[in-house]
């Protein structure tokens, strides 16, 4: 199993970061140079992802890191299950 991202978070995130800048969404529309807003709603309502240019530029803006951004989440019960797995040497 490998970690996803959760849209809505992340959303919700980048919410919370324009919030505490004071930024709405026209400005970060101009910052990124996009030609409509309609970018910057769907990723506050978890519809779609900013591309990575797009997510490292915000992280810049917002002075954080990247990974302050981004909400991903994992299955634990399945990594747990396969390390019991190695370890007991049945893969």
């Amino acid at each position: 199993m490998y970690p996803y991202i959760n849209l809505e978070k992340t959303g919700k995130q980048i919410q919370k970061y324009m919030n505490q800048g004071g930024y709405c969404v026209q400005d970060i529309q101009t910052y990124l140079g996009l030609s409509c807003k309609q970018s910057v709603y769907k990723w506050l309502k978890g519809k779609s992802l900013p591309n990575l240019e797009h997510l490292c530029a915000l992280s810049y803006l917002f002075h954080c890191k990247l990974d302050d951004l981004v909400v991903t989440q994992m299955n634990y019960y399945v990594i747990k299950e396969t390390i019991c797995q190695y370890s007991l040497g049945e893969c």
